[in-house]
């Protein structure tokens, strides 16, 4: 049974909106996912959402893609509009709908790279909180899940701890071993408590309580992952630093449709 909370207190639910400092206000809903992806049940601060099975294409936004295709463009799904595209083909991820069980799609990727149409920024200000469902193919170290537009920062998805590293490569960690399961991973990146946290499926993890506030962080990547192959499911980033009653709520949704836990 998986144990909500983590006994920390919440703080900060009501940081910046839109994309960086700019104030953007965010709609209380979003657009119907459809496919299986229903809308998620926490809205508010939420920056982009993508959906494997939704509005992935291997064209300019006109064909959708099947099994085995590369992808040109994959649409946000969180009324912000920020698309990924790739136009380099020898870059492009790979659509699979053969990983997941009951034919769910993944965003298949390796040394690849999806570029969003504004980056995701998070000045030193800023807190935020993602949500990845990824399964890895074999079982090491995996970098540059996400990355800035060249080198830093970048996520690390390894064996023994997962690590973000800011736009000045400075990071920190949280250490838990890795598996090749599918999972729910939750990262929350609190400024005001200068910590981030991690949880798997719904369950706190760990955090790291060293400071935080010098992580200015400027993703221009996403699913740029070096080292392994990794499956991609639902992803979405806040602009938040989500509670653990957040993170059940989330995870709990994402579980609906992958039934992990």
């Amino acid at each position: 049974m998986r144990v909500k909370g983590d006994g920390i207190f919440s703080i900060n639910t009501s940081a910046s909106g839109g994309f960086g400092n700019r104030g953007i206000s965010l709609p209380e809903t979003v657009a119907d996912a459809g496919g299986g992806g229903d809308n998620p049940p926490i809205t508010t601060d939420l920056m982009v959402y993508y959906n494997p099975d939704v509005e992935v294409y291997s064209d300019a936004g006109t064909t959708l893609a099947v099994d085995g295709d590369n992808i040109r463009q994959f649409n946000d799904q969180s009324s912000n509009g920020n698309t990924l595209n790739q136009t380099s083909a020898s870059i492009q991820p790979i659509y699979d709908t053969t990983t997941f069980s009951g034919g769910l799609a993944s965003i298949k990727s390796l040394y690849d790279s999806l570029i969003p149409t504004n980056l995701l920024y998070f000045d030193n200000s800023t807190s935020w909180t993602f949500y990845h469902v990824y399964k890895k193919a074999s079982n090491s170290n995996i970098y540059y899940w996400f990355k800035g537009v060249v080198g830093y920062p970048r996520s690390e998805h390894l064996t023994t701890r997962f690590t973000i590293r800011g736009d000045s490569s400075s990071g920190k960690s949280v250490y838990y071993t890795a598996d090749t399961d599918i999972k729910i991973m939750a990262i929350t990146v609190d400024r005001i408590a200068n910590e981030f946290k991690m949880y798997i499926n719904g369950s706190y993890i760990g955090a790291s309580t060293s400071s935080v506030t010098n992580w200015p962080v400027t993703i221009g990547q996403l699913y740029s992952n070096g080292g392994a192959i990794m499956n991609n499911g639902n992803v979405l980033f806040y602009t938040a630093a989500h509670d653990a009653t957040d993170v059940g709520t989330i995870s709990d949704w994402l579980n609906t449709k992958y039934s992990i836990y």
